[in-house]
C-alpha cells in the first residue's frame, strides 16, 4: 500500500498539537481546565479546537455543560491515542539508538514476576542490544496501553478480558490459587482441613474486585459458605511480607509465586479441590509485532517450559521436622 496522503485532504494539515489539545479537552471536559493543564489561554485553546474541527471537517464535541465527544470525536480519539503512542515509542527507540542500543521492548505485567525475569534474561542473551522496560499496572490499564502502542506485550492472566480482546494470546503456564500460611499455623497441622475450618482465622486478601479475589470468593460461595472478610487487603508482595512476619493470618498466592516464599516459611493449606486460576500467558498485537516481540515470545516459551517442570499445582512441600511432628500429633 502506498503512503500517499494526497487523497486525504486533512492529513497534511493535522498537527500533533491538535491531537494533544483534543485529548486533554476530552479528559478535562472543559475549556478552562484544559487551558490550565496545557498552560494556554482559553482563546488560544479555543482557536486550536476550531482549527482541528475545520481540518477534519467534523464537529468533535457537543458543547453541553461538559464537553462530550460526537461520533466523529470518538473515532478521532481512538486513533489520536495510537498516534501519540507511536510518537512516544519512536522517541524512546531513537534515544535507544543514540545510546548505542539496537531497539526497545516494553513489557507490561501485573502478575508476580516469576516467569518474567527468566524470560528477560534469555531474551537479552540472544539480543543484548535491545533495551527492555517493564511496566507494572492493573490489567485493564495494560490493555489500554497495548491498544495505544505504549507497550509491546503483556504477561498476565488469560481471563475474559484478555480472551475477548482484539489481541493475540498464548497460554504459557497453568496456575491455581493457593491458600497459604506461615509454618506453625494451626491449618498446616491438619492433614485434610475443611473449607469451613479456614473461616475461623484472620485473613489478608487481594483487593476487592481483582480477578483473584473474585475467583476466591466464588469458590466459597459455590460451597454455600460466606467468603472470609479480610482484616487487610493488599497486593501479593505485601500479603507475603505480612505472612512472613509469623502472623496467624491466612492469605492467598498463586501457585507459581509460592515458590518465591517457601524459603521464608510459607506453605500452602491443602484444600480440595484446587481453586483454578486462568492460565498465565502472553498478550500482544499480532498485526504490529516486530522482531523483538517475536524473539521475546520465544524467550517466554522457553522460560515457561522450565518453570512448568518445577511446578506441581496444588501440592504441599515436604514438611520440615517440626511440621511432621505437629501433623503426627494430630493424626494420633
Amino acid at each position: 500500500m502506498e503512503n500517499n496522503l494526497h487523497s486525504i485532504p486533512w492529513a497534511r494539515k493535522l498537527k500533533l498539537r491538535h491531537l494533544e489539545v483534543f485529548l486533554v479537552l476530552h479528559e478535562t471536559g472543559g475549556i478552562t481546565s484544559a487551558a490550565a493543564r496545557l498552560h494556554m489561554t482559553q482563546p488560544a485553546l479555543s482557536h486550536w479546537l476550531a482549527d482541528l474541527e475545520s481540518v477534519v471537517g467534523h464537529p468533535l464535541f457537543l458543547r453541553n455543560r461538559r464537553l462530550e465527544l460526537t461520533e466523529a470525536g470518538e473515532v478521532l480519539r481512538s486513533h489520536a491515542l495510537r498516534m501519540l503512542g507511536d510518537v512516544q515509542r519512536t522517541n524512546a527507540e531513537l534515544k535507544a539508538v543514540e545510546a548505542g542500543l539496537q531497539g526497545r521492548l516494553c513489557v507490561g505485567s501485573g502478575l508476580p514476576r516469576v516467569l518474567l525475569p527468566n524470560a528477560i534474561a534469555r531474551f537479552q542473551e540472544a539480543r543484548p542490544g535491545v533495551f527492555v522496560s517493564v511496566v507494572e499496572a492493573p490489567f485493564a490499564t495494560l490493555l489500554d496501553m497495548l491498544a495505544n502502542r505504549r507497550i509491546d506485550v503483556i504477561i498476565g492472566a488469560l481471563g475474559t478480558q484478555a480472551l475477548e480482546s482484539e489481541f493475540a494470546t498464548e497460554a504459557l503456564i497453568a496456575d491455581s490459587i493457593q491458600i497459604v500460611a506461615h509454618l506453625g499455623h494451626p491449618c498446616l497441622k491438619t492433614l485434610t482441613p475443611r473449607w469451613s475450618d479456614v473461616l475461623d482465622h484472620p485473613w489478608i486478601l487481594p483487593p476487592s474486585g481483582s480477578e483473584m479475589r473474585s475467583i476466591f470468593d466464588a469458590s466459597f460461595a459455590a460451597r454455600h459458605l460466606c467468603p472470609p472478610m479480610p482484616r487487610v487487603e493488599a497486593g501479593s508482595s505485601i500479603r507475603a511480607q505480612l505472612l512472613m512476619g509469623r502472623s496467624n493470618y491466612l492469605s492467598t498466592l498463586l501457585n507459581s509465586e509460592l515458590q518465591l516464599y517457601e524459603s521464608f516459611g510459607l506453605r500452602n493449606v491443602y484444600l480440595e479441590p484446587a481453586i483454578r486460576f486462568p492460565d498465565i500467558g502472553a498478550i500482544w498485537d499480532a498485526g504490529r509485532a516486530g522482531a523483538a516481540v517475536l524473539h521475546f515470545l520465544e524467550a517466554l516459551r522457553a522460560a515457561s517450559r522450565m518453570l512448568g517442570s518445577a511446578l506441581e499445582p496444588n501440592t504441599r512441600c515436604a514438611p520440615s521436622d517440626s511440621e511432621a511432628n505437629g501433623r503426627s500429633a494430630n493424626r494420633s
